[in-house]
């Protein structure tokens, strides 16, 4: 394979200039990851938000108030991290909303996988491009399941607010509060809809109502819920007006909505810039190979081209990941 010492000489060299760059790159991610993490420490210690005795076993946090002379104490939510690979999946699946087990999933994507690896291999007998092909399957598959959770979850906040005005007006016309829920999970299509007549199907059973409402929003990644289920508890056990909260709630939900979407317009033009930055080298190199095909041939026929064909596959793989995570909003 390396007759010529020059061939083994140049591919040392690709190989050795590449790891520079990504090791270098990776050195600069692990800087700027902990300098961020610095600076929020120090922003958490001024404003007195790292304080360890305040959360429960379960990562929530606990609130203490008092209404009456008697403490009333509850547990903000936290999101739920624990419970390894397995749990990991199937609250990925719960995001996205398949009906379909987890173990079938798996066997799809599992399949369609070796499926593209063996179809690769037939089409151009490079192990390379039989290994990159169940590569691209997994990432094509994460990106519509990412996809799918965002639809999901701007539909899950939508919903929400019209569900918090519906309750409100059936407080007010008189309507317990299990009743609003049940109007609600009546009215409301999925996701919501699903959700609150799960909370009415435990309270049903047995379970108790702010414990129903603690577990839902703890399975849910939706932080307004978790705002939602937190007030309720408070208000079931410091006593309070429940249809007041709920418009109060809605209002301030919608609020978050319309400034996120506005900070989405803003980083709209970033979001442009990314695509067009990943859509310009498979642009580049679709044109070669209609324009010029010889000029691409080395790339496929010798040993370091498809290492180069590799390279530049995973260079624009760690690009895609690194602008995506400069381009998201945490709060």
């Amino acid at each position: 394979m390396f007759s010529d010492p020059q061939q083994l000489y140049t591919l040392l060299m690709t190989a050795a200039v590449f790891g520079l760059v990504l090791s270098l790159w990776l050195l600069a991610v692990v800087f700027w990851v902990l300098a961020r993490k610095r600076r929020t420490t120090v922003v958490e210690q001024r404003l007195k938000l790292a304080q360890p005795d305040q959360t429960d076993s379960s990562g929530g946090r606990v609130l203490r108030l008092w209404h009456e002379g008697r403490q009333a104490t509850t547990v903000v939510p936290g999101l739920s991290g624990g419970g390894g690979l397995s749990a990991w999946l199937k609250r990925l699946r719960s995001s996205t909303g398949w009906e379909s087990p987890l173990s079938n999933l798996l066997l799809g994507l599992t399949a369609t996988a070796c499926l593209a690896g063996a179809a690769a291999y037939l089409l151009t007998s490079s192990m390379i491009a039989s290994a990159g092909a169940p590569v691209a399957v997994v990432i094509a598959f994460y990106i519509l399941v990412t996809q799918r959770i965002a639809k999901r979850k701007s539909i899950f906040e939508r919903q929400l607010v019209d569900a918090l005005d519906l309750a409100a007006r059936s407080l007010r016309v008189g309507h317990p509060l299990v009743g609003s829920f049940r109007m609600i999970s009546e009215e409301i299509p999925a996701p919501v809809g699903e959700l609150f007549a799960e909370v009415c199907q435990q309270q049903q059973l047995g379970m108790g109502l702010d414990q129903a409402l603690r577990d839902v929003a703890r399975r849910n990644p939706s932080e307004d819920l978790k705002l939602f289920a937190t007030s309720v508890v408070i208000q079931l056990s410091s006593g309070g007006n429940l249809a007041d909260m709920m418009e109060r709630l809605a209002n301030v939900i919608r609020e978050r909505n319309r400034l996120a979407r506005r900070v989405q317009v803003l980083t709209t033009q970033t979001q442009f810039s990314k695509r067009i930055l990943l859509a310009l080298p498979f642009f580049i190199f679709v044109l070669l190979n209609v324009l010029n095909p010889e000029y691409m041939v080395p790339l496929y026929a010798t040993f370091i081209g498809q290492c180069v064909l590799a390279a530049s596959a995973v260079s624009l793989l760690l690009g895609w990941m690194m602008m995506n995570w400069i381009a998201k909003l945490t709060p």
